[in-house]
C-alpha cells in the first residue's frame, strides 16, 4: 500500500529531486495545487513539466517562486509573465514527439490524479489518459491524489502498488464548460458539415470550434470520433443518435467539460494514450478520417499559423501536424483547417503572406481551408488557383486588397 500523503509529506518528497511531471487537463489536481500555493518557498529549485492547455490549465507553476521553472508545449498567455522573467522552458514539438520524449525521460516525481482502485488493484487515469502513461513507468516516485470524483474509465491505469504515497480525498475536478454559440463559428461549422459524410470518423481540435462542429453534424449517422480531446459537445451528439453503435465509436485521450460529460464518458468513450490517439500509423488506416482543426490565420500560399497573434506566441502546434498528416494517409480522409474570415476587430485572418516567424503547417501539407464564406479545397491547385480559392472565402471587404497583394506577391515568386 502507498504511504499516507499529506501536505508536508508531499512537499518533502518533491524536494528529493528537481524534475516533476504535473499532468494537464482534468488530470491536474486542485488539491496538489492548493498544497503548492500554501508553501511556495518549498518550490525553489523545482521544474514542473506538463502538457498544460491554454485557457484551461491556467496555473503558473513557475510563478510559485523565483527559482521555480515550468516546461511546457504551449506558451499561453497565463505563462507570459514567467516567460518574460526567463522561468519558462517552451518546447516547440508535436504531441507525437512529446510522447516519445516523455517516454524516454526519467522524472524524479510524477504527480497523478486517479480513480480509487478497482478489484484488481489498478487506479484508472479517468478522463486524463494522454501523456501520464508514458511517464510513470520510469519515475523515481509517484504521488497520487486518489479522487472519488474521478470516473473509472475504459483506458490506461496504474497499479496501486506502483504508487509511493497517496491521499484519498473528494475534490472537484477541473471543469471547462462549452462556450456560448458564436455566429461566425456557427457559419464555419455549417460549411464544415458539408464535408462530413455519414460513417466518417471525426478528429476535432480544442475549444469553441469543436462544440460548433458537433452541433452542425447532429443530423449525420454512424459517425465515429478519434480525437485527442472530447468536450461537452459530445453530449449532444450522443443524444442525437449521430454516433455509431460500435463499442469503441468514440476514442479520445482526455475529456474536458462539465460533470455531465464526466458522468457520460465511462460508458461512451474508450480512452487511449497519445501514443495511440496521435500515431500516424493508427490514423492512416482509419477510413474517412476527417481531421478538423482551427487556426489563427492562413496566407495565400496555404501556410497556416496556429500559434502567433500580434507577434506573440499564444499556443503551440500540439497534435495539429500529427492529425493532418494522418488524415492525408487515411482512405478518403481529409485534413481541414477552419477559421472565421475576420477577427472580432474586423482584421482579415486570410493574409497575403504570414509574417516572419514559425509556420504551424507548411503549404505542402495544406488540404482544405474553411471559413463562414465557403470552402477552399487546395489539393492539386497551382499557386495562382490556390490564392484565388482562398481569396474567395475571405471576408468580402478584404477580397479586393488581397487580390492586389497577390498580384504584387506573385511577381516576386
Amino acid at each position: 500500500m502507498p504511504r499516507p500523503l499529506d501536505a508536508d509529506t508531499f512537499l518533502d518528497l518533491l524536494a528529493q529531486g528537481p524534475e516533476v511531471f504535473a499532468p494537464g487537463c482534468a488530470g491536474h489536481s486542485l488539491l496538489f495545487e492548493r498544497w503548492l500555493r500554501m508553501a511556495p518557498e518549498r518550490c525553489a529549485g523545482l521544474r514542473f513539466t506538463g502538457v498544460h492547455i491554454p485557457t484551461v490549465n491556467t496555473f503558473d507553476f513557475a510563478a510559485l517562486h523565483p527559482l521555480a521553472r515550468q516546461r511546457t508545449l504551449f506558451l499561453s498567455a497565463d505563462l507570459r509573465a514567467s516567460w518574460l522573467d526567463g522561468r519558462v522552458d517552451y518546447l516547440p514539438i508535436t504531441y507525437t514527439a512529446a510522447w516519445h520524449w516523455l517516454g524516454e525521460t526519467a522524472f524524479d516525481t510524477v504527480l497523478v490524479q486517479v480513480a480509487p482502485p478497482d478489484d484488481d488493484g489498478n487506479c484508472s487515469f479517468g478522463v486524463a489518459c494522454d501523456f501520464t502513461p508514458a511517464v510513470w513507468p520510469r519515475a523515481r516516485r509517484v504521488l497520487a491524489h486518489i479522487n472519488p470524483r474521478m470516473p473509472r474509465t475504459r483506458g490506461p491505469s496504474i497499479p496501486l502498488a506502483r504508487i509511493d504515497a497517496a491521499i484519498e480525498q473528494d475534490t472537484p475536478l477541473l471543469e471547462a464548460a462549452d462556450p456560448p454559440a458564436d455566429a461566425a463559428l456557427d457559419g464555419v461549422a455549417a460549411n464544415l458539415a458539408r464535408l462530413v459524410d455519414d460513417g466518417a470518423t471525426l478528429q476535432l481540435g480544442l475549444g469553441r470550434l469543436q462544440s460548433a462542429v458537433l452541433r452542425a453534424v447532429r443530423g449525420r449517422r454512424n459517425l465515429r470520433i478519434h480525437s485527442g480531446m472530447v468536450s461537452d459537445g459530445l453530449l449532444g451528439l450522443l443524444d442525437s443518435g449521430a454516433l455509431s453503435a460500435a463499442p469503441d465509436a468514440v476514442v479520445a485521450g482526455v475529456a474536458l467539460g462539465t460533470q455531465a460529460l464526466y458522468d457520460a464518458v465511462p460508458r461512451a468513450v474508450r480512452f487511449r494514450e497519445v501514443g495511440h490517439t496521435h500515431d500516424r500509423a493508427v490514423l492512416g488506416v482509419i477510413p474517412r478520417l476527417t481531421a478538423i482543426n482551427s487556426a489563427l490565420s492562413v496566407d495565400l500560399l496555404g501556410q497556416v499559423n496556429g500559434e502567433f497573434l500580434s507577434g506573440r506566441q499564444l499556443s503551440g502546434v500540439g497534435g495539429l501536424p500529427d492529425f493532418l498528416q494522418g488524415a492525408r494517409q487515411s482512405p478518403g480522409g481529409r485534413g481541414i483547417i477552419a477559421l472565421p474570415a475576420a477577427t472580432p476587430k474586423g482584421e482579415s485572418r486570410i493574409v497575403p503572406v504570414l509574417p516572419a516567424g514559425p509556420v504551424s503547417v507548411a503549404r505542402v501539407d495544406a488540404d482544405c481551408i474553411v471559413s463562414e464564406h465557403g470552402i477552399a479545397d487546395l489539393r492539386h491547385l497551382d499557386v495562382h488557383a490556390r490564392a484565388r480559392a482562398l481569396i474567395a472565402i475571405a471576408a468580402p471587404e478584404h477580397r479586393q486588397s488581397l487580390e492586389r497583394s497577390w498580384h504584387d506577391l506573385s511577381l516576386r515568386l
